[in-house]
Order: C-alpha cells, then sequence, then structure tokens
C-alpha cells in the first residue's frame, strides 16, 4: 500500500475559516490518480503539534501551498522543523511564492523540489518520480536538486486549456470548520469559479503566475457544483475569491441568478453602470470590492490600472444608489515614485467618497514589492532591498508593519502609513452620535497629523471590542455606537 500524502496550508488564526482552495484542486487531483491525501489547514500558533503529527504519519511527502507574507515564514519554520525529525520525508513547495522566486526557495537546505504554476498535472507527475516511476527532468514545472545539491529548473508547464478537468474536492477537508458569520448569514463558503485576470496592474503577481489570462469554468459546471454544497451543508450565502469573477459579465450573472444564494464578489470600476447596480440587488449582493487604488490620476496611470480618479467616483455614486450593498474600497499608498501631495491627495479621495457612499469601507495598505510584478524592479532601484533568505519575505504582509518603504526617501517614521490606515478605519466613527469622538479620524486625515498616539491606540481598542460579540463595551455602548469595525 502507498503511503498518504500530506498537503499543508498555514494561514493567521483569524483566517483560519478561509478553505485552503487551491489545495483542494492539487489534492483532488492526486486523489483522482488513486492517491491517499491528507490536506491540514494549519494556524500559525500551531506548527509544533502538527510537526510531530506529520512525522509520526511518515508521508510519502509533504506538500506546501504558499504565498508571500507571514505564511512564507510560517511554511519555512514547519518544513524545517519537520526536517530536523525526519529529514527523509521530501519537502515539496508550491503556490504564488515559490513559483515566482523559485531560484531562492528550491536552493533552500529545507525545500526538496518546487511546483511551479499551476500544480495539478505537475504534482501527479513529480509523485509517480518519488515513486521511480518518471524521470525528474522529464517533468514541466518543477525545479529540484541533482546529486550534487545543486538548483535544477526544469521548462515551465503551459496553463491549462480547459480547467473544468479538474475541481475543489470538497471531501479533503471538514467544510463545517470554513463556514463564516457575516452580514445576516450564518454559513458562508467561499468560492472560485475562475483563475487569472487580463488587465495588467503593475503591482499584481498575476501578469506573470497566469499571463495576463482569464480562464472560467464553464457557468453550468459552477452552477451544479455551488447548489451541491447548497444541498449537502445547507450554505446560505458565497465568497467569489477570484481574481476577477466579473470578468464576463453575463456568465457571472448567470450563476448568480442560478444558485440564488447571498454573496461578495469584486468589480472593475469600469463596468459599473444602472443596470448592474439593479443586479447586484436582485442576486441578494451583500458586499462588493472595488479597487481604486489611488486617488492620483498620474499613480493609476503608473500602474496600469486603466481607470482614472472620475471614473472611481462616478461608479461610487452609482453603487451609493444600492445601499443595502456594503461596499469595500481598495487603496494603495507608498508606491515607487509617489510624493506625498500625491498620498493626501489619495486620502482626501477617501474622505470624499465616505460623503458620497453611506456604507463605503476602506481596505487601505501600503505598497509591497511583490516579486513577478512589473513595478517590483523600479521599487528595487530606488531602494528596495530583496530578502537574501525565504523566510524573510514575511515582512511582505499587507497587515502588519515590518517593512521600511526604503524607496519613498520622504517617509522618516516607518509607522507613518501604519497610522494613516488606523485612522482611515477609524472614519465609521462619523457615523457615532458623540459630536468630539465622530470628528476625531477626519480632522486628523485633513490636518496630516499622526502625533496622537494615544488617542489612536484608544480608538482602535473601542472599535475592535464592538467587534467581539458579547463584550463589555459593545453592551454597554451598543445604544450608542454602531457597530464599526471595518475588514
Amino acid at each position: 500500500m502507498s503511503k498518504q500524502i500530506i498537503l499543508v496550508s498555514i494561514s493567521n488564526p483569524e483566517d483560519m475559516h478561509i478553505p485552503p482552495l487551491a489545495l483542494l484542486y492539487v489534492g483532488g487531483a492526486l486523489k483522482k490518480e488513486g492517491y491517499f491525501v491528507r490536506v491540514l489547514h494549519i494556524s500559525t500558533e500551531e506548527l509544533s503539534k502538527f510537526a510531530k503529527k506529520i512525522v509520526q504519519l511518515d508521508p510519502l511527502f509533504v506538500g506546501f501551498s504558499v504565498i508571500t507574507g507571514n505564511q512564507t515564514k510560517a511554511s519555512s519554520d514547519l518544513s524545517k522543523l519537520i526536517k530536523k525529525q525526519n529529514s527523509n520525508i521530501p519537502i515539496i513547495w508550491g503556490g504564488i511564492h515559490p513559483s515566482l522566486l523559485t531560484h531562492q526557495c528550491i536552493s533552500e537546505n529545507y525545500i526538496d523540489y518546487v511546483v511551479r504554476g499551476e500544480g495539478e498535472k505537475t504534482i501527479v507527475e513529480l509523485t509517480k518520480a518519488l515513486e521511480g516511476k518518471l524521470k525528474l527532468k522529464d517533468i514541466l514545472g518543477i525545479a529540484y536538486k541533482n546529486k550534487e545539491r545543486k538548483p535544477i529548473i526544469n521548462p515551465p508547464r503551459p496553463l491549462m486549456e480547459n480547467i473544468d478537468d479538474y475541481k475543489l474536492d470538497w471531501s479533503l477537508i471538514n467544510v463545517k470548520k470554513h463556514l463564516d458569520k457575516q452580514w445576516g448569514c450564518d454559513r458562508i463558503l467561499a468560492f472560485i469559479t475562475s483563475r487569472g485576470c487580463p488587465f495588467n496592474c503593475a503591482f499584481c503577481y498575476n501578469l506573470r503566475f497566469n499571463q495576463r489570462r482569464w480562464r472560467p469554468h464553464s457557468a453550468e459546471k459552477m452552477i451544479s457544483e455551488i447548489n451541491f454544497m447548497k444541498e449537502q451543508y445547507n450554505i446560505d450565502a458565497v465568497r467569489y475569491y477570484d481574481d476577477f469573477f466579473f470578468a464576463n459579465p453575463s456568465r457571472a450573472l448567470s450563476i448568480l441568478k442560478k444558485v440564488k444564494l447571498s454573496w461578495y464578489g469584486e468589480l472593475r470600476v469600469n463596468i459599473v453602470s444602472d443596470n448592474l447596480v439593479n443586479q447586484l440587488i436582485q442576486t441578494q449582493c451583500k458586499e462588493i470590492l472595488i479597487g481604486c487604488e489611488s486617488g492620483c490620476n498620474r499613480i493609476l496611470e503608473m500602474v496600469n490600472k486603466q481607470q482614472t480618479v472620475e471614473d472611481i467616483r462616478r461608479a461610487v455614486k452609482l453603487l451609493s444608489k444600492a445601499k443595502q450593498v456594503k461596499l469595500t474600497s481598495s487603496f494603495i499608498v507608498g508606491l515607487p515614485t509617489e510624493t506625498k501631495q500625491e498620498t493626501f491627495k489619495t486620502i482626501n479621495f477617501a474622505l470624499e467618497l465616505f460623503k458620497i457612499h453611506s456604507n463605503i469601507r476602506y481596505s487601505f495598505g501600503f505598497y509591497l514589492p511583490y516579486p513577478g510584478s512589473d513595478i517590483y524592479e523600479l521599487a528595487v532601484k530606488m531602494g528596495f532591498k530583496p530578502p537574501k533568505r525565504t523566510e524573510d519575505w514575511s515582512k511582505l504582509d499587507r497587515w502588519s508593519n515590518k517593512l521600511d518603504l526604503t524607496w519613498l526617501d520622504w517617509i522618516q517614521d516607518p509607522n507613518y502609513f501604519m497610522k494613516i490606515r488606523r485612522y482611515i478605519n477609524l472614519l465609521p466613527l462619523k457615523e457615532t452620535k458623540i459630536p468630539f469622538i465622530r470628528n476625531i479620524p477626519e480632522k486628523r486625515l485633513k490636518q496630516k497629523d499622526f502625533s496622537h498616539n494615544l488617542e489612536l491606540n484608544v480608538l482602535s481598542y473601542v472599535q475592535r471590542q464592538f467587534a467581539v460579540k458579547n463584550s463589555f463595551i459593545r453592551n454597554v455602548g451598543g445604544k450608542i455606537l454602531p457597530y464599526i469595525r471595518s475588514k
């Protein structure tokens, strides 16, 4: 009997409800070939415990799905722990990070193989090679070490033309642990119906990873699979985590109308119209994310966003007609060549949009120089020093503050953008009935005054407490303050 295969995805504790979708595809491909596969979704706080468990299971190999950021270090740490206890267990890394930084990853002594790009076909062939049935040199899309431990990188594997050949295998996880609650829904499940994006935003990994191509599952297949999950697990809403769910609006709307579930998804501002807004309401949309990115047209042009400030303003005005749909707008500040004046153009624009749309919230982060994006080389040229060790890429984390923005000479305080983001997230205080407090975030942002650390910490604490069900502050202040947490 063949040994089992273990596939690992590591998440922060607060993200454990998001299922490891990539591993459901890869694991499903292996299972289809007759292999016994176990998917482990591990919290960053449980690495030591699972290292012991994995070693005891003595698998054929352990495969990690890795993205750049906190997951990079956590995957490095767990790989090292496994190797320390049993160096004979092969460690395979796949996913976005090792696909874009293949040579650095395969050079690490705790990584034996790298799967580059899409993994369904590659992982099956690599498994057969580990069983002695294929030769490593003949497998497209892998990197490995030769007998002298020198890195060998094989030619890439072409993208799959028909992704309907593979599916998410939900039997590999406990689905109930990945059901989320929000918007009055109790059983929300994440899903993905397509791969890639046809646009060429200069800060995005998709240009290299998906080669600027959008490849969908057929609408019929998605409708069937989501309806199955609805019957099997009684899900009442779906989060569509596609890079561009509305690349084909008629396809997206066909899926939404047939499955008849509340939903979250992403839109580009240039496809927003009166008709689409009406369709959002009719299909029970609960939340939409739009990528605004900047309030400065020069920056939008530099990053190839193919939209203008006026396009964003127009879309937000249209979306404001659907007040029941929460609107989340993502912004990036601190891009290479961005001036302080341009940063505050973006902040002022966010304040303007907050007046237009009463149910808008922000995902506000500083630029992170992800490898594989067009603007990455510009960041390096202007002062960014790429980490020399794989685990040190953990500093590229949108929600932490580990990165010095060395490509901007006007930033003195490394916490500068963090403070901006915290005040932006406090803007919903405007909805409270307390005159002094309700105006603080907007006042600080307009005045560029981020020196009030105690004030910021107190307000942020109150905001976090309102996000915790049955907390003292939420119970006592619920009649005065609205729920103000902004994700």
